[in-house]
């Protein structure tokens, strides 16, 4: 992947932020329209934030429907693919199509200037038409406040800190929030450790 260089903001028609699956799909398209683009992503390796997380998680949908457009999951249609396969997946496919994806570049801030946008990336600027947003939030972590105010001796992870359940000390461990991610590391937790699970009623 191309670094952006510094000097002269770059011009591109149109500057899509983040290389996750919304990007690469927004990507796709424009490529199979001749629009010119540019795909820039923080990471050094597309597909990096499936890496990063929990060492069990497989997608909570089949592979059969978690393909990107003009290329099938390659996974039995049935299955439910690891993590680190999407994140391959998602790697092969920005190759197979050739999409121009920036990898290291962070996009600090995008204004607007007459018609078109500037996005600041450290030193370098690029200069668009366009701007697709695909960054997703799960880059943020959400921390309750009152997880300042616990004993420190007690063992807190964020759900993009964990990866199994040996990070954890011996004793009933608590799991706040009920969505996907809690879920499951609430499921994996439970094989090793007395838990209780918090968080809204999703309906299931």
């Amino acid at each position: 992947a191309r670094h952006i260089m510094s000097g002269s903001p770059e011009r591109v028609e149109t500057l899509i932020v983040g290389g996750g699956q919304a990007g690469l799909a927004v990507g796709y398209h424009l490529a199979k329209r001749d629009r010119p683009f540019v795909i820039t992503d923080a990471n050094e390796r597309i597909g990096d934030p499936w890496r990063r997380r929990w060492d069990s998680l497989r997608l909570f949908t089949q592979a059969r429907y978690s393909s990107l457009p003009g290329a099938p999951f390659p996974a039995p249609r049935w299955s439910y693919p690891t993590k680190d396969a999407v994140a391959d997946y998602l790697e092969t496919y920005a190759d197979r199509f050739e999409l121009p994806v920036r990898t290291g570049v962070r996009v600090d801030s995008i204004s607007k200037s007459g018609e078109r946008f500037i996005a600041t990336c450290g030193t370098c600027r690029v200069e668009a038409d366009y701007v697709v947003v695909a960054t997703g939030a799960y880059s943020t972590p959400r921390l309750p406040g009152f997880s300042a105010e616990l004993d420190p001796a007690t063992v807190q992870l964020h759900s993009s800190e964990y990866r199994n359940p040996s990070q954890l000390q011996p004793g009933t461990v608590v799991v706040i929030g009920a969505g996907n991610s809690g879920a499951e590391i609430a499921l994996e937790v439970s094989t090793t450790h007395p838990m209780w699970l918090s968080g809204r009623d999703t309906g299931h």
